[in-house]
């Protein structure tokens, strides 16, 4: 991705996989993922994902969650994108930095997570995103 391409707007979660290290992959969030992405261009960013289909009071857990949100702020280093998170639905995640690889796909923003964990699986999220038109 270059440098000048702006991420600044909201954007659609379109697919989430999860590759593990043994080579398997998970949709963690299910074939239909939903979710958005907030790039502010005053350098905060909020994030939400979650599965429709299991989106239902009792169900969240932390090996597979139905529901999980984030915010912080952002800054682009290159071809990475960083997430400074200030509060998450995972506290462990607050005050550490979250590094996104960035790519883009024509229209579409892919953003690469590494050292991600499903059910106790280490591996890395490849989360695609398409910019919410008005």
């Amino acid at each position: 991705m270059r440098a000048n391409v702006s991420i600044i707007g909201t954007w659609v979660l379109k697919s989430f996989v999860a590759e593990f290290d043994d080579g398997s992959t998970l949709q963690p969030y299910g074939d239909n993922p939903q979710g958005r992405i907030v790039y502010a261009g005053d350098g905060f960013m909020s994030a939400h994902l979650w599965n429709p289909d299991t989106h239902v009071e009792g169900t969240n857990s932390r090996d597979y969650p139905s529901y999980f949100s984030y915010c912080g702020d952002w800054s682009i280093e290159g071809e990475v994108v960083r997430h400074r998170v200030h509060a998450s639905t995972e506290a462990s995640w607050a005050g550490q930095d979250k590094l996104r690889t960035m790519a883009s796909i024509g229209e579409l923003l892919e953003l690469t997570a590494e050292e991600v964990v499903f059910g106790g699986k280490e591996g890395r999220g490849i989360l695609v995103w398409e910019r919410l038109k008005n």
